[in-house]
């Protein structure tokens, strides 16, 4: 037997809650065998795992903290056990399920995962079984336009006092703006910063740079992760003269396709995002940082449609997802009752998240997905800007 594989209807693998998922369980026979069964299971769950050494007295031990939430199971059979034997040829199953309509998007973390997938299981009688798994992506509708708060600007300030050899020198102050803290992923973020060095030390560097901030929960513990997403550096050292006043002045960060903020309807993985403005000012101290939280959404504020690209002529539409199977959906992943309520919305296209993980789980068959690969990166909605079409490189 070969090509035993999962192909789905919508190329792109991408839906919202609620939508249809079909798709094709495949394989070719190279010689007459009899089977005993062809099932497909669909999945949503999330999953928090990390480990802590902890110490009692004179005895240390690893202890293990997990969690997880189950969103949907479905078990479809595409075909029973039969002694009949299958001739050599290629064979094709149809299946189709619908996605519960309040899910949180998918997402790969450090210590966690919110993942949803299709696992075919073809059951061989004189062998061990076939089995293939195939990640879907999940998107939420965020809606920033339902968020005030994050249209208006944003600004915040820290100020260090620097000791250099037992003596205190003047205070370092730091200060970093936005113009809102609502994005969506493809849209450019103009940070404005500015350092005011009243100490007798050159700064050694600053920087700036878009943060990931995720905490994960088990068995009333949490676990804290950082993720660096972008970050743009100013080195200091080559100036001759120490500077007293140091400007960033709309300098442009694109966000790159990344899960909404927050995770609704999770209650194990917290996901956050920031702008982090940092000041290194010297080997005789630590590092400070001026954090600005900002969210990501999927639908963008409307007074920012024109800095992306104009929509294009959407593809016929059926039931929310484009008929067409193109990587550009101009308005084909709404749902048909916010169709009318954003008939200006910017193109946008489904692009790969920045963050991957693996499909193979403890327990999983060495024989899973022979011939494929198993990593499985999600993909999210992103709006292409007129900036990035201009300066791809951003």
């Amino acid at each position: 037997m070969d090509n035993f594989s999962v192909e789905l209807d919508q190329a792109k693998g991408v839906f919202l809650p609620g939508q249809n998922v079909s798709g094709l369980v495949q394989f070719q026979l190279t010689a007459p065998e009899s089977f005993k069964g062809l099932t497909v299971e669909c999945i949503g769950k999330s999953q928090v795992h990390w480990s802590e050494t902890e110490t009692s007295g004179r005895e240390t031990e690893t202890v293990h903290y997990q969690a997880s939430e189950n969103y949907f199971y479905h078990k479809i059979q595409l075909f029973a056990g039969s002694d009949k034997e299958l001739e050599p040829d290629y064979y094709r199953y149809a299946f189709s399920f619908t996605l519960p309509h309040q899910l949180p998007a998918s997402f790969e973390g450090a210590h966690g995962s919110l993942r949803y997938y299709i696992k075919a299981v073809l059951g061989r009688r004189w062998m061990l079984d076939a089995v293939f798994k195939r990640g879907i992506s999940v998107n939420t509708i965020v809606d920033l336009n339902q968020n005030f708060q994050a249209s208006i600007p944003v600004k915040n300030e820290e100020t260090k006092t620097v000791c250099c050899l037992c003596c205190q020198s003047g205070p370092i102050t730091a200060i970093a703006w936005l113009p809102k803290s609502g994005y969506v992923p493809g849209e450019t973020i103009l940070f404005c910063g500015r350092v005011d060095n009243k100490s007798r030390s050159r700064l050694l560097h600053t920087s700036v740079r878009l943060v990931e901030r995720t905490i994960f929960k088990a068995q009333g513990k949490q676990k804290e992760d950082e993720r660096v997403i972008r970050e743009i550096t100013r080195n200091q050292q080559t100036a001759p003269e120490r500077e007293n006043l140091e400007l960033w002045n709309d300098i442009p960060i694109i966000v790159p396709p990344l899960a909404p903020s927050d995770l609704h309807h999770c209650s194990i993985i917290d996901l956050r995002y920031f702008i982090e403005f940092i000041v290194n000012p010297g080997t005789l101290s630590f590092n400070f940082k001026v954090p600005i939280e900002i969210t990501i959404g999927t639908i963008p504020f409307r007074d920012s449609f024109p800095t992306f690209q104009p929509q294009a002529s959407a593809p016929p539409f059926t039931n929310g997802i484009n008929v067409e199977n193109n990587v550009t959906h101009p308005i084909g992943f709404l749902p048909p009752f916010m169709i009318n309520q954003y008939p200006n919305l910017p193109q946008s296209t489904y692009e790969s998240g920045v963050f991957s993980g693996n499909l193979r789980e403890e327990g999983d068959t060495e024989h899973l997905n022979i011939g494929f690969d198993t990593l499985f990166k999600p993909t999210y909605i992103s709006y292409p800007s007129v900036d990035s079409q201009n300066n791809p490189s951003s």
